[in-house]
């Protein structure tokens, strides 16, 4: 399903961002605005993934009934940021100030503003498409070749984020500054508990257990 949604999603968003442009809806900057709206939405969106893709790995709530909803969210949210992105790219592609060519929203260094942050959202990009085709063909993939290529998604956040800094329009807003140290700040904590606090967390885990059965 999320395949369709990310697809259909993906196709109907760009449509919408080249009806703007040729009819001039929202006036001049309609392509300028559908990238910086598409791209606040793509990294949300990613940050959401990875954020409740921790909380499902942690298995803070045991049982496969609790889980389910943060599943389904997870893969919801990675597929959604994959279509943003896309959406974000066909914007900056479309845009008739900025002069983007095709290939220089899919291949790093070939941009012709800020190569090195327009790279690192290329990359991000890639490496979020990886990550999301390899959820969505799940079945066809060894089980560690999966893991390891889900791996990716903290690095696409982390260069996401370096992107977003470095070549965003609204960085010098102090609200952009929140969003950004929340965020990192928030995934930074929730890593921190999946890969070095684990016995801790399985210990806070255990304790509901050890109450039901009276130790």
């Amino acid at each position: 399903m999320t395949r369709w949604l990310t697809i259909t999603l993906s196709l109907a968003l760009v449509a919408a961002v080249v009806v703007a442009r040729e009819w001039e809806l929202g006036g001049e900057t309609a392509t300028w605005d559908a990238a910086r709206a598409s791209a606040w939405a793509a990294y949300a969106l990613l940050w959401a993934a990875v954020f409740t893709g921790i909380g499902v790995s942690l298995k803070y709530h045991p049982g496969i009934d609790a889980q389910l909803p943060v599943l389904e969210l997870h893969r919801v949210t990675g597929s959604l940021a994959l279509a943003y992105t896309i959406v974000h790219a066909a914007a900056l592609v479309l845009d008739r100030y900025i002069a983007f060519d095709p290939w220089d929203a899919f291949v790093p260094l070939t941009a012709p503003y800020r190569p090195l942050a327009v790279a690192a959202g290329v990359i991000a990009a890639w490496l979020l498409a990886a990550v999301v085709l390899s959820t969505w063909f799940a079945g066809f993939l060894p089980r560690r070749a999966w893991h390891l290529i889900h791996r990716a998604g903290y690095a696409a956040f982390a260069l996401g984020l370096v992107h977003g800094i470095a070549a965003g329009s609204d960085t010098e807003h102090w609200v952009t500054h929140v969003v950004y140290t929340a965020s990192a700040g928030s995934l930074l904590g929730a890593a921190y508990l999946r890969f070095l606090a684990r016995d801790w967390v399985a210990a806070h885990r255990a304790r509901p257990a050890a109450h039901r059965h009276g130790l």
